[in-house]
C-alpha cells in the first residue's frame, strides 16, 4: 500500500504532510487529556526513530513533528489510537476538575457535546468550547458554538471566531440546563445546515442572515 493510500484510511486529522516532505502524526486525545500508556508510547517512538520533538497545538492536542514518510507506519502504529473519533471537535477548560474558579463541569459536558453534535452535515468544520466559569478560558466566545458555565446554569452562544475577522458570538440563551443547551444548539445547527453556504463559518452566516433570524428559528421570537 503506498502512502496516501494508508493516511486515507486512518482517522481525520490524524496525519499531515508538511512543506519539507515530513509527516506530524496526532495521537487521540479528549479535552487534552492522555494517559501514561499513550506518554510512554509516544516517548519510546520520539527516541526509536530520533524524531525532533513533541509540541502541544492550540487545539488541545499532541503533535509528532518531522516524521520521514518510511516510518510513518511504524509510528502510527507503535503510538496507538490517532486522529479524531467525531467530525466536530469540543474543547474545554478544566472545570470543576480541577480550577477552584469553575462553576460547572466543563470536561464532561464537552464529551457529551461532542456526541450530540457528531451526526450533524454541516458546510464547513465547526469549532466548539465548553468553559466553565465566566473567565471563559476555554474562549467559548468565539467559537461556533460555545457554553459557559454559571451557578445558575449555562450560557448558550452561537457565531464565534477567531483568526483574522474576530467576532464574538451572540448569546442564545442563559441560565439552561445542559439539556436544554444542547436543544438550541441542536436547533441552531440545523438551521445553519439548512441555510448556510458551501465553506461559510458561523460568523459570516450570522452577519449575512442575522442573529435575529437565528434567535427566530431557535427561539421561536
Amino acid at each position: 500500500m503506498d502512502i496516501n493510500s494508508y493516511i486515507e484510511k486512518l482517522p481525520m486529522r490524524a496525519v499531515k504532510l508538511r512543506k519539507d516532505g515530513s509527516y506530524t502524526v496526532v495521537p487521540r486525545m479528549s479535552q487534552g487529556r492522555i494517559n501514561a500508556e499513550q506518554l510512554l508510547a509516544i516517548y519510546s517512538v520520539v527516541q526509536e526513530h530520533n524524531l525532533p520533538g513533541v509540541r502541544l497545538t492550540a487545539g488541545q492536542r499532541l503533535m509528532l513533528d518531522g516524521i520521514p514518510a518510511e516510518v510513518l507506519e511504524a509510528v502510527v502504529e507503535k503510538i496507538g489510537p490517532v486522529g479524531d473519533v467525531y467530525r466536530h471537535k469540543v474543547q474545554a477548560c478544566l472545570g470543576t476538575a480541577g480550577c477552584k474558579l469553575a462553576m460547572q463541569d466543563s470536561m464532561s459536558l464537552a464529551e457529551k457535546l461532542e456526541e450530540h453534535i457528531k451526526d450533524f452535515v454541516l458546510p464547513t468544520k465547526l469549532k466548539s468550547s465548553v468553559s466553565g466559569c465566566s473567565m471563559c478560558c476555554a474562549e467559548s466566545m468565539i467559537r461556533d458554538v460555545g457554553l459557559i458555565g454559571r451557578k445558575t446554569g449555562w450560557t448558550v452562544s452561537f457565531g464565534g471566531n477567531g483568526g483574522k475577522r474576530v467576532r464574538r458570538g451572540d448569546i442564545l440563551a442563559e441560565d439552561v440546563s445542559s439539556q436544554e443547551a444542547f436543544d438550541i444548539i441542536g436547533k441552531a445547527l440545523a438551521f445553519y445546515a439548512e441555510h448556510a453556504k458551501v465553506k461559510e463559518r458561523t460568523a459570516r452566516f450570522v452577519e449575512r442572515v442575522s442573529v435575529d433570524a437565528v434567535k427566530k428559528a431557535v427561539l421561536g421570537k
